[in-house]
C-alpha cells in the first residue's frame, strides 16, 4: 500500500499582489491572467486552490514563485487598491427615441473614427489613455439615444475591425457627449476567447447581453 506524501509547497497557500499590470480571474480550474505590459494572455490549467481578489492573489507557492519569476507580482512596491471588475450584464439599455445623426454627430464620428484607426496601440497604452476619462453613466436613457446613432453610422465606415476596435471608438463616441460607461475585457477557456464590451452596471451598452454568459470578467477600466 503507497502512502500520498503532500507537498508543503502546493498544499501551503502565500498571498501576494498582482503585478500593477497583470489582472487575474479564476475561471473553473483554471488561471487567466492578463499582462498588459505584454499585450498577452496566460493560462495556467488546473491551477489548484486559487483564489483572486481584485489585485490580491493566494496560490500554491509553487505557482506564487513561478509568477515572481515571470515578473507578474509585486516586487517591494504597494499598489493602490483594485476593485474586482463587475458581473456580467444581465439587461439590455432601454429604448430611447433616436433620431438621424446630424452632421455633429457624423463628424465627430469620423473625426474618431480616423483617430481610432491610425494608432496601434497596446493594451496598456489604451487603459492609460481613458483611465482618467470623467462622464455620465447614470443617464441610460442618454446613452441608449447615444448608441443608437452610433449603430446608425458603423456600417457606413470603411472598416469596424474588432470588438477592441469597435469598444474603443463607441467609448470615444460615448465621451464626447459627455457619457461615459466601464471598458470590461472577459476571457473563456476550451477553447480560449477573450472579448471586450461596454456595459453600465448590470446593463450592456455596446451588444445584446446574451452574448457575454460564456465570458468571466478579467479587468475594467
Amino acid at each position: 500500500m503507497q502512502t500520498a506524501i503532500s507537498n508543503p509547497f502546493q498544499d501551503h497557500l502565500e498571498r501576494g499582489e498582482l503585478d500593477e499590470a497583470v489582472h487575474a480571474v479564476k475561471v473553473g480550474s483554471d488561471l487567466v491572467l492578463l499582462d498588459l505590459a505584454t499585450d498577452g494572455y496566460l493560462l495556467v490549467p488546473e491551477c489548484g486552490d486559487v483564489r483572486v481578489e481584485g489585485g490580491n492573489l493566494q496560490a500554491p507557492m509553487d505557482l506564487m514563485l513561478d509568477l515572481a519569476a515571470g515578473e507578474l507580482l509585486q516586487s517591494g512596491r504597494t499598489q493602490r487598491h483594485r476593485l474586482p471588475p463587475p458581473s456580467v450584464p444581465l439587461r439590455r439599455l432601454p429604448e430611447a427615441p433616436v433620431g438621424r445623426p446630424t452632421a455633429g454627430d457624423m463628424a465627430t464620428f469620423a473625426i474618431l473614427w480616423a483617430d481610432t484607426v491610425r494608432r496601434k496601440p497596446t493594451l496598456q497604452d489604451l487603459s492609460r489613455q481613458v483611465s482618467g476619462r470623467r462622464g455620465r453613466r447614470d443617464d441610460l436613457m442618454a446613452l441608449s439615444s447615444r448608441v443608437g446613432l452610433f449603430r446608425q453610422m458603423l456600417p457606413y465606415a470603411p472598416a469596424v475591425g474588432a470588438c477592441l476596435f469597435q469598444a474603443e471608438l463607441l467609448l470615444r463616441f460615448l465621451n464626447a457627449a459627455d457619457l461615459d460607461a466601464e471598458w470590461v475585457f472577459g476571457v473563456r477557456v476550451w477553447p480560449f476567447l477573450a472579448h471586450c464590451w461596454l456595459q453600465v452596471g448590470e446593463h450592456c451598452v455596446s451588444q445584446a447581453p446574451d452574448t457575454l454568459t460564456i465570458y468571466r470578467p478579467i479587468m475594467a477600466i
